[in-house]
């Protein structure tokens, strides 16, 4: 069984009904199948072939999802990018990924054509909102396009041949693209489908509050194959959610704490009518336990936490409905500060530094073994070779497991910061403030943040004579990075703590800021 093979069936089983709301704009199984064909045959007649990268940089939009069986039924790879990078940062993984082929938004056609220059294996650029330029209009490719599948053999489709190059933020100071199979986007869709959402069904709205190319672009196929109607919003204000959630009756949201944290807090959340919601998964990042329970309160026993990484996408651990209480003994409410226990198919272990596993309510690090796993890290080899030993993947997340089996994450062993659901790494980040010509030293971590779960900060120290103000600081970064990976604090010191050996502990500036949390993870 391959993925083309699973998206005609859905189109089949569920030909009339509606697959995509986006705004307006209503597409039907068959037609979605249709449109992504002429896609992947538009695709073909400009010379795109099997293990290609094709890339898309847009806003959350229907087009997406077309993009996304279009590569699927011609064997390309996938390369999602994040529309929030800088120009330049775009321009380094369009390069590293070997990317020949880019879809781009009209938004974000001033942001790609002065790199373009600098893309070297570019060869078609798509406008998803017509020609423009040298971009090919993205509905006339899909009309010069057969509606017939393409032929594609199975053997070629499913198994261990790269599916998707997925870029996260690395410790070294560069983005590193995270490598997964065809079979890994396949056992991600079945883990999902066993275990968090087995009742999903044809009579199921699906809204997803946070980017496609980002963890909701895993529902995609699940939701596919069960029939369920697929709402798409460009952006995830409280008012657009709750209008939409009315409009549409929509019945299963995903989406990241912060959204959720917001919309618990809007004023207004008591008096929409907002019943038609029966399950809210969440994840990304963990979820503050106060708000939590907010809005369990206002949404009933809906809740359903859900805890992965890039390299173990989506399903690691799982915490489900039933685990969400507010009321009973300790041991049961205390589970809502854990990301649960693991997927069914999914082994996951807490070990000590000698792979042993750890005991109860001591601190180890979380591993994780599966078929879903990335294969490697895309041209880093010895980066690969240290997150793997012996088949388990190691996820650097420190974490202690109840006699139950119920994980409870307290750290990050790469000082990794998230902020709103999406990854910084500190390195990244004081690559940049060494740039600033006042700066002799600098580190980076993430601080508490109510709104954002955790914010940047950065503590600096001025070369001898040198000056410079926090705004200023801010605004450097601002232009060299994606907005949010900039500090949205900077402190200043005469010099920074180190090791013996020289190397800045970022541990010791952090630690006064989470002085007071249980965990040193917000």
């Amino acid at each position: 069984m391959n993925i083309p093979t699973l998206i005609a069936k859905g189109a089949k089983y569920y030909s009339d009904r509606t697959a995509i709301v986006f705004g307006e704009k209503r597409f039907t199984f068959r037609e979605v199948n249709e449109r992504a064909n002429r896609l992947a045959n538009g695709l073909l007649s400009l010379g795109v072939k099997k293990g290609d990268r094709v890339a898309s940089l847009s806003r959350n939009c229907h087009q997406h999802i077309e993009i996304v069986f279009a590569r699927h039924k011609i064997g390309a790879v996938e390369v999602n990018l994040n529309p929030r990078l800088s120009p330049g940062e775009i321009a380094w993984q369009l390069n590293d990924s070997k990317t020949e082929t880019l879809f781009v938004a009209s938004e974000f056609l001033e942001k790609v054509r002065p790199i373009l220059s600098s893309c070297r294996g570019i060869k078609h650029r798509i406008g998803l909102s017509g020609a423009s330029g040298q971009e090919i209009d993205y509905e006339e490719l899909i009309r010069s396009g057969s509606p017939e599948a393409p032929p594609v053999i199975e053997t070629e489709l499913y198994g261990e041949g790269i599916g998707a190059i997925t870029y996260t933020a690395g410790t070294t100071g560069r983005p590193k693209g995270i490598v997964w199979t065809r079979k890994s986007v396949w056992t991600v869709a079945r883990n999902l489908l066993l275990d968090m959402i087995p009742d999903l069904s044809s009579e199921d709205i699906f809204l997803g509050l946070q980017p496609l190319y980002h963890a909701v672009g895993w529902f995609i196929l699940p939701c596919w194959l069960r029939g369920v109607t697929h709402v798409i919003v460009p952006e995830f204000h409280n008012e657009i959610a709750m209008e939409t959630i009315e409009k549409e009756k929509v019945t299963v949201i995903k989406t990241v704490p912060t959204v959720l944290v917001r919309m618990v807090a809007h004023p207004d959340i008591r008096k929409r009518n907002l019943q038609s919601v029966r399950t809210i998964i969440y994840g990304a990042s963990p979820m503050p336990v106060e708000p939590l329970r907010q809005a369990i309160e206002i949404f009933g026993p809906v809740f359903i936490q859900n805890y992965g990484q890039s390299e173990a996408p989506m399903t690691i651990c799982l915490l489900g409905k039933k685990d969400h209480v507010l009321e009973g003994d300790a041991e049961r409410t205390a589970r809502l500060a854990s990301v649960g226990r693991p997927y069914t198919l999914v082994e996951v272990r807490v070990v000590n530094e000698n792979g042993k596993d750890v005991p109860v309510g001591e601190v180890g690090e979380v591993i994780v073994r599966g078929d879903h796993l990335m294969t490697e890290y895309w041209q880093l080899p010895q980066e690969t070779e240290e997150a793997f030993k012996d088949g388990w993947l190691y996820t650097r997340d420190m974490a202690k497991v109840d006699k139950d089996g119920y994980i409870f994450l307290v750290d990050r062993k790469s000082e990794m910061i998230i902020s709103g659901g999406l990854n910084i790494y500190p390195n990244e980040v004081e690559q940049v403030l060494y740039q600033h010509p006042a700066i002799l030293e600098a580190a980076v971590f993430g601080v508490p943040d109510k709104e954002w779960g955790e914010a940047v900060k950065a503590v600096v120290a001025l070369k001898p004579g040198r000056n410079s103000t926090e705004q200023e600081i801010v605004d450097f970064c601002k232009n060299h990075l994606a907005p949010y990976k900039k500090p949205k604090t900077v402190d200043f010191t005469p010099s920074l703590p180190k090791s013996p050996e020289g190397k800045v502990l970022r541990r010791v500036l952090r630690e006064p800021y989470w002085k007071g949390h249980e965990r040193r993870i917000h």
